[in-house]
């Protein structure tokens, strides 16, 4: 009963909230008669609609709680990595939706390694792509409701166990009814939520540290190095890390699934200023948090950077009571508006791409409503493992998988036409293979030895993926005609 009374304001808000989300579902369910309707949500869609649903579908809680804590041990430097990300954001808008977008309506693909698909005539590049999509979707998943758990037990001071638990209900529960249209309209108002409350997060911090001047000096006086260019992190790792999670904005299936549902070329133009805008403003917010966090949270109080926003929010209380509770309400949207995305991805993958490729209609609607609940209960039951520790990483790790297998065959390919389906399933498989075995060489007491590992995995695996992809393309008989 003391608990109830201690967090009534929070709970009533969290209802008000899923009752938006169950009506975007009923909305999202009453326009569901296909396959196309369930997951592009019949491609007329405008560019203010997808570029919220865009910015909001990436801004996870990897991004509230994982990235916004990791400068509290690396320094102020870690915002550099903020320019990688937004110039990944805008590439994507600029270079890749004006020309993928067509191409998906042409083809009547559903998912990317359905246009990978048709865009080389391979069914075995297909079925490649769409495996390795569910692996780097399942290991994101993870990573998210990691995060988004430790944001509910920090705010409402309920066990892990439960948080995780009543995440995966409620998300699992909406994407099974209304599919992408639900999803979109729910991450519309998720990433106005967010987009307030990162902006919200910093004025916050700078209030309870003193100002910026202060807080700045408080820094130097604990450790130079966090107010330095030189931070305690090598640049060349920090681009690396921002890389390997900006290039999923070019790459990744929940980023590029977005651009399925533009209605034209206006919508295109539209998103392309909207969806950067909302990034840039984002970063700027929330990178330099862990840093300016040392001013407020007392040495020792905390032992992992991922616990630098839940212990701001609720120990530290740097909101009070009632915007604590609303900053509740923005890492629930962060958390859903990705894991649904993610896993509308992964089990169309498996049922579109993987059991039925022909399959539509009802059938294939109610078939991937059950891998929806299978995937994400096996990310969900991932997320309590020790597997789920770092949540950096695993963002790192599953960026640089999409990076290495579908930079070179889907971003190169738009331009380039000559590779055929040799250099495209050859780029996806020796990209891939490298990108784990190097991740595991570095993460694993034999690889440490090595000066070899210090490269990260992103660099290695996007330079094999495209070197195979061009050299195979450039010497293969076999060549693709359009």
């Amino acid at each position: 009963m003391t608990w109830l009374t201690e967090h009534w304001l929070q709970l009533a808000l969290v209802i008000v909230y899923l009752m938006i989300l169950a009506h975007h579902a009923r909305v999202g369910q009453q326009r569901v008669r296909t396959l196309d309707d369930y997951l592009v949500a019949g491609r007329g869609l405008g560019g203010w609609l997808i570029a919220l649903s865009f910015y909001a579908t990436f801004m996870s809680t990897n991004t509230f709680i994982g990235a916004a804590g990791k400068s509290w041990e690396v320094g102020l430097v870690w915002c550099i990595g903020g320019v990688v990300l937004v110039a990944c954001c805008c590439a994507s808008w600029v270079f890749v939706a004006p020309r993928f977008v067509p191409l998906t309506k042409q083809y009547g693909s559903l998912t990317v390694a359905d246009f990978l698909g048709h865009r080389y005539k391979s069914m075995r590049l297909r079925q490649t792509a769409a495996a390795i999509v569910v692996f780097a979707s399942i290991v994101y998943l993870v990573a998210i409701y990691r995060g988004s758990a430790l944001a509910l037990e920090g705010l409402l001071q309920v066990p892990y166990l439960w948080a995780v638990m009543l995440i995966f209900v409620v998300v699992t529960a909406y994407t099974l009814a209304g599919g992408f249209e639900s999803v979109v309209l729910t991450d519309a108002l998720q990433g106005i939520l967010m987009v307030v409350g990162a902006v919200a997060m910093i004025a916050a911090v700078l209030y309870q540290g003193g100002g910026l001047l202060p807080i700045l000096e408080n820094l130097r006086s604990q450790d130079p190095k966090l107010v330095s260019w030189q931070g305690n992190m090598a640049w060349s790792t920090i681009m690396a890390l921002s890389l390997a999670v900006g290039i999923k904005y070019l790459v990744e299936p929940r980023q590029l699934s977005r651009f399925y549902g533009l209605k034209d070329a206006s919508a295109v133009r539209v998103g392309a200023i909207v969806a950067p805008l909302l990034i840039l403003v984002t970063y700027i917010s929330l990178l330099p948090i862990g840093a300016l966090a040392r001013a407020v949270i007392p040495s020792g109080a905390i032992t992992s950077t991922d616990e630098v926003v839940p212990h701001l929010l609720g120990t530290a209380n740097v909101f009070g009571p009632l915007l604590s509770t609303m900053f509740l309400l923005v890492l629930l949207s962060a958390a859903m508006s990705s894991i649904d995305s993610v896993l509308l991805v992964a089990a169309a993958s498996i049922d579109h791409d993987l059991i039925s490729p022909d399959g539509t209609g009802d059938a294939a609607v109610n078939r991937t409503r059950i891998w929806v609940v299978v995937v994400s209960l096996a990310s969900m039951l991932a997320a309590l493992t020790p597997l789920a520790d770092d949540i950096v990483k695993l963002t790192a790790f599953s960026g640089s998988l999409y990076g290495a297998c579908f930079f070179p065959a889907l971003v190169i390919g738009l331009y380039w036409r000559k590779p055929g389906e040799n250099a495209a399933v050859a780029s996806v498989i020796i990209g891939s293979a490298v990108v784990m075995a190097w991740f595991v060489a570095i993460n694993y007491d034999w690889g440490k030895d090595y000066a070899w590992t210090k490269i990260h995995e992103v660099w290695v695996g996007l330079g094999v993926g495209i070197g195979v992809y061009v050299v195979v393309g450039l010497f293969s008989t076999q060549s693709r005609n359009e």
